[in-house]
């Protein structure tokens, strides 16, 4: 089996690296080497810095090159921008007036007269996305075979900043590696732990990373907003160092030793030791106003969860509630806390296991979720599958038209 045979996908977070390399076993894509590492030259998500974001990046290729001997040329990378818009278009393409059976050439043109418009200079399209067709203005998911007179494709477009795409090519390019796709970061994650029914329903992924948080909106199937805020793990260690007057590490210390978000009679008050900036003295801090410190920047970042969705008329539509994922989604009582913010369904995502296999430790991590999301999306458009095979929102295809790639 050549390395063409194989699949490669890239995490680049503001914390941490993740590669993982793929093959196809048993009609799912199955992790033959991983790897992690430190980030650099990241922030807020975004690379700034590319040489020492490509020495990251080289560091953790070699170690995953260790265990596992094939290196793709290519490689599916998540972006996340907060420089990031999203809009939803369908242009639909007429037949001179007359009634057509629809052609996968049809299907190719409508997608790609959704796609076009007016666009900022410093900004580029990813992929679009396809969440459905329509046919003589009927909503329709698979139209080839099908007549009409009029033909349309609603597609999801994501624009991210010139420098955020070239960034991460010159990045890779140090590695000796190109890009295939690039993806925006909760879309990834969505591909291996969102399910069609919660995407008919309404769904929101929210993922908080180190850096940025990323918001993802499916609705009637597929994907009809996204967000990036500048607001994550980091900044609540932020919070609590400027709270305190201590350092960022020992800030962290604090929040991940004594981090959750279960303030209430259970929990009894007591001092916790901490190291004060340019003291030497012994220094202590109520544990109550520790997590009431904490606590407060969860809310912080829910308020700006809901403003957004309210903004967008998007507050009522999600029926199946909140997903959850990303490092500071593993806090105590964080879907509890969620509840009771949004008042709607909150749970932390699981790994849809018809789609990936590999190590038990990476499949139950949700830090690897967005490289597993990754390399799904090497998969044919759900648009030029057979009607039964196809999954709205044009992330995903089948298995078996994988083997014929």
């Amino acid at each position: 089996m050549s390395d063409l045979d194989f699949f490669a996908s890239i995490d680049v977070g503001s914390s941490k690296i993740v590669v993982l390399i793929a093959d196809i076993e048993d009609n799912k894509f199955h992790v033959l080497g991983h790897a992690t590492g430190d980030s650099a030259g990241v922030k807020n998500g975004v690379i700034i810095d590319v040489e020492s974001a490509a020495q990251a990046i080289r560091q953790v290729i070699d170690k995953v090159n260790k265990n596992c001997k094939h290196k793709p040329k290519f490689i599916d990378i998540n972006v996340s921008d907060l420089h990031l818009s999203s809009r939803n278009q369908n242009r639909p393409i007429s037949f001179n007036g007359k009634t057509k059976t629809i052609t996968q050439a049809d299907v190719l043109q409508a997608i790609q007269n959704s796609s076009a418009g007016a666009m900022a200079t410093n900004k580029k399209n990813l992929e679009p996305i396809v969440n459905n067709f329509t046919i003589d203005e009927q909503v329709e998911t698979f139209p080839i075979g099908m007549e009409a007179a009029v033909l349309g494709a609603q597609v999801h477009l994501i624009s991210v900043s010139n420098q955020a795409i070239n960034n991460i090519s010159h990045s890779l390019l140090a590695s000796d590696l190109g890009v295939d796709k690039i993806i925006l970061d909760s879309i990834a994650s969505s591909a291996v732990c969102i399910s069609q029914d919660d995407k008919d329903k309404g769904v929101c992924l929210l993922d908080i990373g180190a850096g940025v948080s990323n918001l993802s909106v499916f609705s009637k199937g597929g994907v009809v907003f996204n967000q990036v805020f500048d607001m994550g793990g980091n900044a609540i260690t932020d919070r609590i160092a400027q709270a305190y007057d201590t350092s960022f590490d020992e800030a962290e210390r604090l929040k991940i030793a004594y981090g959750t978000l279960q303030l209430d009679s259970l929990i009894k008050d007591r001092l916790v030791k901490f190291e004060q900036i340019d003291s030497t003295e012994d220094r202590y801090l109520s544990l109550r106003e520790l997590i009431s410190v904490i606590e407060k920047s969860y809310k912080e970042i829910c308020t700006l969860v809901k403003r957004s969705l309210k903004n967008e008329k998007l507050d009522r539509s999600i029926k199946s509630g909140f997903v959850v994922i990303g490092g500071a989604s593993k806090i105590k009582h964080f879907e509890g806390f969620l509840l009771k913010e949004f008042r709607a369904r909150t749970r932390i995502a699981k790994i849809n296991r018809a789609l990936v296999s590999g190590d038990e430790k990476i499949l139950t991590n949700t830090s690897y979720f967005s490289a597993l999301g990754l390399l799904t999306c090497n998969a044919p458009k759900s648009y030029l599958q057979e009607p039964e095979q196809v999954q709205k929102g044009g992330l995903l295809g089948t298995m078996q038209e994988l083997f014929k790639l």
